[in-house]
């Protein structure tokens, strides 16, 4: 049972370390495409 236990733990944490990482990439991911947004405003001012 106790290794049964360590092993749900471990795919637990493993899945909460994908999410986290998918978080990550997506919030990234948001800000570059914000600065774009606003890097093509710049050229349209001008």
């Amino acid at each position: 049972a106790k290794n049964f236990q360590w092993g749900l733990r471990r795919s637990t944490l493993n899945h909460l370390m994908c999410m986290s990482y998918t978080d990550v990439a997506q919030a990234a991911n948001a800000t570059r495409n914000y600065e774009i947004l606003h890097e093509r405003d710049d050229d349209d001012a001008e």
